[in-house]
């Protein structure tokens, strides 16, 4: 997206002499005062045009290195007088959107995205921020076709074919995905995000021509559901490969993972083998036949790993299986009902909100190692909203970071004295807790006054750009019926009263 200062147009004046004393077609006679203001207007004219788009590549040029600082506000502000010199410039809009991204502004940042694009189809950086920006809400159609138009004109750029390799891999559609890892693999060289290719393509190869992964049947499925607030986990049961297995809702990974005992015991033979980032060995890769659900739900021919799920045993036993978002990517719903400890899943994606529900917009922020799922809400009657992380394991209702707290109209003296000093943590009571229209009030938080917040939110920020406000802790969770939309990138909640 970053721009070098394009170079400066020199106007050079051609002036034509007169011949014989007689004024020619497209010359100015001596005299001719009329003629020479329309001509001192129009040099006006071309010198202002020519000031005006060195100050305005000279600010968008500025505003990239404020970017490549994390300096996003300052970004805005120059990308904002650039569109004041030129309020038709795709590049001004390009920055914007990727300034908004940065300070956690989903809709701002798409919306000028979208801009840019309209003023210019060609604009790279638009075109690739506004496919990122859809991969967050689960929509890989259309950020497939975005990084397609930037291939268009040249075929060998890395960072539009993983745009590409990301969406196929998170839809498991590993025959075009390794269609694009064997493009990528003759230019990518020693780029830094190597490592990563080539686990993705260890999974991936051994996939192609399986057929359809992760294929679901029927319509509904249901089973109970469980919330270990300890563990940070959603659970529940299901028969794996004819066997009854405890399930958790994993979408902080890509990849499903599969038990090795589990593995063992349904006779799964490996596939392929990969090493995932951050692991220490090689570990299998199985296609688990089939999870069955009461009622008329399957999905089948699901791509798993093979490994030890006993460290996600704090939800009463280890797991069968963890379900990430691969397997989410495919199904349209899941709905977790957790007073009354029931789950649903369907087929298809419901086309409105369930009765007495709640909408607000689900994101997946992906650091390509791990997924972060984070909704947008604002709290004690603030207009400003924030996208916080949806599955914090505070002991608090919700926790809030210091300038989310300070923009939703809190005083910097109430958070002066800190309860905690040394975790930056400040005890607070919230009036109010707002997603989409629902209203939760009267609720605990907490105030994360440190810089970085807490080493989580840093590693987001580190990883994704974005900027998150906190989190929504699962102890408030725990009173929720929530239903989870991942391909349409939305969240339905009837909390408690």
């Amino acid at each position: 997206m970053q721009r070098s200062l394009r170079a400066l147009t020199i106007l050079s004046l051609l002036v034509a002499m007169t011949a014989c004393g007689k004024k020619q077609e497209g010359t100015v006679a001596p005299g001719d005062d009329v003629k020479d203001g329309q001509l001192s207007s129009e040099l006006d004219a071309k010198n202002k045009a020519s000031k005006d788009k060195a100050k305005t590549n000279t600010l968008i040029s500025l505003a990239n290195e404020d970017l490549a600082r994390g300096r996003y506000v300052s970004a805005r502000a120059k990308a904002n007088d650039a569109l004041a010199v030129n309020p038709n410039n795709a590049d001004a809009f390009a920055v914007l959107g990727a300034s908004y991204w940065r300070g956690g502004d989903f809709d701002a940042s798409t919306k000028a995205y979208k801009e840019a694009i309209e003023l210019d189809r060609n604009n790279f950086g638009a075109l690739l921020g506004l496919a990122r920006n859809y991969q967050a809400l689960g929509n890989h159609k259309e950020a497939l076709e975005l990084a397609d138009v930037v291939l268009k004109d040249n075929a060998k750029q890395i960072d539009p074919l993983l745009t590409k390799l990301w969406s196929y891999y998170a839809l498991a559609d590993a025959d075009n995905a390794v269609k694009v890892l064997d493009e990528l693999f003759q230019f990518i060289g020693d780029n830094p995000i190597l490592p990563l290719v080539q686990a993705q393509a260890a999974f991936m190869r051994p996939l192609e021509g399986k057929g359809e992964l992760i294929k679901v049947e029927g319509a509904r499925g249901t089973s109970n559901a469980g919330l270990d607030v300890e563990g940070g986990l959603k659970y529940t049961g299901a028969e794996v490969g004819g066997t009854f297995a405890p399930l958790v809702f994993f979408e902080l990974r890509e990849e499903c993972r599969i038990d090795k005992e589990l593995a063992k015991s349904l006779g799964l033979k490996a596939v392929g083998k990969i090493k995932p980032i951050g692991a220490e060995a090689e570990q299998d890769i199985v296609l688990i036949p089939e999870i069955k659900f009461r009622g008329d739900l399957k999905i089948k021919n699901i791509p798993a790993i093979v490994d030890d799920l006993s460290p996600y045993a704090s939800i009463g036993e280890t797991p069968g299986v963890l379900l990430g978002r691969q397997l989410l990517s495919k199904i349209g719903s899941v709905t977790f009902d957790f007073p009354t400890s029931s789950l649903e899943i369907t087929a298809a994606a419901p086309t409105a909100a369930p009765a007495g529900a709640a909408e607000a917009p689900f994101l997946l922020l992906d650091m390509h190692v791990l997924l972060v799922p984070v909704t947008r809400v604002s709290i004690d009657g603030s207009d400003f909203s924030f996208f916080s992380w949806l599955g914090g394991r505070y002991k608090a209702g919700m926790s809030v970071t210091r300038w989310a707290y300070l923009k939703s109209g809190h005083l910097p003296r109430e958070i002066a004295e800190l309860d905690d000093p040394d975790q930056g943590l400040k005890m607070v009571f919230l009036k109010e807790m707002k997603l989409g229209s629902a209203v939760t009030t009267g609720l605990g938080g907490l105030v994360l006054a440190g810089t970085p917040p807490d080493p989580d939110l840093a590693q987001i920020i580190d990883g994704t750009g974005f900027e998150l406000g906190g989190y929504i802790n699962l102890t408030l969770m725990k009173g929720w019926k929530m239903t989870l939309v991942p391909s349409a990138g939305k969240i339905y909640v009837t909390p408690r009263k």
